[in-house]
């Protein structure tokens, strides 16, 4: 920890490191024409660097130049229990090694803190229409993972520095969104942006509360969790200029599956992307999540939103203490990371998207950037010969494009009350009209978190879901992750013996084909609303905005 640049930060009875001070000490007037990442960046560097080589290491970032790689130290490391695992397994060898060359293995210890969350291990073999779906998909978790899960729970009680959420309690995703980030840290009396690597690649979820959050591997998540520098050179900073609202009916998903498009066509790979304008300051937190969430499909590495007010609802709405909300609004008006001092902000590139352009739409056959707008169905050839289908359903059979799999899963949506809401909204006007699920389509609700539980049951919306059959199966990555479970064998006998066209309908991230389900040849990413419709209609055949 560096001493230069250390100051009290007004308001509190903390201290804080004058990035602003850093960098106008070097260049006058260059601190305005920063990025939002540019400026999280320079904080690290003058809080960490060596301080002989600092200069050179702003140098960079006000230049914006990349001919020297710089440290960057994240404040945090989060697991999923597969990765985080294996990293942890390599700990306990060097204790072994340790132990074996007469030391003492206690003292190997993350030197960061490292959060891990049991969320990739659990199967839907057990579908939302069962009332008892949870507590069997659970019981069969545990006993496939019994060594598995016997470990990790040694390790947080032999390492220090490391917290377990146990599985059944949700995806690290959501619960790094709703309640592990802090945004602004308050440690020994210093204030400082929240930083953290993840060992899966929708790590940049949380870019949605304005911290710098990347997916990495899980060498490079060890390197950090021993407390080296994670090296990097400057990225390129793209700003994302947004600009309307989405129209009325429009969802997040339909949001970030046309973004998705957009941004793979402007080759984003690799950069961080700034969203910002009157579109981006207009969107919420869940909203903003949605988009972050799927940096990985668009090809980012980062997706990040600004603090400002909608940051600091989401934090009071989410249980955060007064005093850390506090802390946060303080500090990024104090240090420059609240949206209004961003305004003059310079970039490389600036793509420019209007929020009115979005319609209603999935995407697939088989890519996440394949848009697929539902007015299109047809044209596409998605939504064809439904007079078959129709035909074979009446003769007890399944149709041609069966639906097979409906899933209202991943963070991605679940980690966004208005999209949940909304499927329970449409679930409740379809039991009204007396319309069900089809009995070929497995279908399951798996939130990234206990929260959504809460507001669907005082929405009153819980039980609306589980009679169309989408009850509770999991709070953990299921569908969206490959884990969508076994199929009814009579199901599974008559897709192979008719070789029938089966497809899947989720609210995930990631439909390529084989992915979901091996029975399933193709599957379409889609709002949890819609997922809920294609359970009712059982067929991708159904043009689901004009056929009744």
């Amino acid at each position: 920890m560096n001493t230069a640049h250390r100051k009290p930060l007004p308001g509190t009875t903390l201290d804080y490191f004058d990035a602003r001070g850093a960098v106008e000490a070097i260049k006058l007037g260059a601190w305005n024409t920063l990025p939002y990442t540019s400026r999280v960046h320079a904080e690290n560097l003058v809080r960490r660097c060596d301080p002989a080589i600092l200069n050179d290491y702003l140098k960079q970032i006000i230049e914006c130049k990349r001919d020297l790689d710089f440290p960057w130290f994240p404040a945090r490391v989060v697991c999923h229990d597969i990765l985080g695992q294996t990293a942890l397994v390599d700990l306990a060898g060097l204790r072994d090694a340790i132990a074996d060359q007469g030391g003492d293995p206690a003292k190997v210890n993350p030197v960061v803190p490292v959060q891990l969350i049991v969320d990739h291990s659990l199967a839907v073999e057990c579908g939302g229409f069962d009332p008892q779906a949870f507590e069997k998909n659970r019981a069969i978790e545990d006993r496939r993972n019994e060594d598995r899960f016997h470990f990790i729970n040694w390790t947080k009680r032999a390492f220090k520095n490391i917290n377990v959420i146990q599985p059944g309690n949700g995806i690290m995703h959501q619960i790094n969104l709703e309640k592990m980030s802090p945004v602004i840290h308050n440690d020994n009396g210093l204030a400082y942006p929240d930083t953290c690597v993840g060992t899966d690649s929708h790590t940049p979820h949380v870019d949605a509360l304005g911290v710098i959050a990347v997916g990495v591997g899980g060498l490079e998540a060890e390197n950090v969790m021993l407390g080296r520098a994670s090296w990097m050179r400057l990225p390129e900073i793209i700003g994302v200029e947004l600009s309307g609202k989405p129209l009325p009916g429009i969802t997040a998903t339909d949001v970030v599956l046309s973004l998705t498009e957009f941004l793979r066509k402007e080759k984003v790979v690799g950069a961080y992307l700034e969203f910002r304008g009157e579109g981006a300051s207009a969107l919420t937190l869940g909203d903003r999540a949605t988009i972050s969430n799927m940096a990985p499909e668009y090809g980012a590495t980062a997706a990040m939103f600004f603090i400002d007010q909608q940051t600091i609802d989401y934090l009071k709405l989410t249980g955060r203490e007064d005093e850390q909300v506090k802390l946060v609004e303080t500090y990024a008006k104090e240090a420059g990371l609240w949206a209004d001092s961003l305004a003059t902000a310079q970039y490389e590139r600036t793509l420019k998207f209007d929020l009115t352009t979005v319609v209603r739409t999935l995407a697939g056959p088989s890519n996440p950037h394949r848009r697929l707008p539902v007015s299109a169905l047809a044209e596409r050839g998605i939504a064809v010969d439904l007079d078959k289908a129709q035909a074979q359903e009446a003769e007890g059979l399944m149709p041609d494009g069966a639906v097979i799999i409906a899933a209202i899963t991943s963070c991605t949506n679940t980690s966004n009350p208005r999209n949940v809401i909304a499927a329970g909204l449409l679930a409740r006007n379809a039991n009204k009209l007396g319309l069900t699920r089809k009995p070929w389509v497995k279908s399951s609700l798996a939130p990234g978190s206990k929260t959504v539980e809460l507001y669907l049951d005082e929405a009153g919306l819980s039980t609306e879901l589980q009679k169309l059959g989408f009850g509770i199966v999991a709070f953990a990555c299921t569908t969206c992750n490959g884990m969508s479970g076994a199929l009814d064998p009579v199901i599974q006998k008559e897709i192979i013996d008719r070789d029938l066209y089966a497809t899947a309908v989720l609210s995930g991230n990631r439909n390529f084909d084989g992915r979901i389900h091996p029975y399933a040849k193709q599957a379409f990413l889609a709002s949890p609303p819609l997922v809920v419709a294609y359970a009712i209609a059982g067929t991708i055949r159904f043009d689901i905005e004009k056929d009744v």
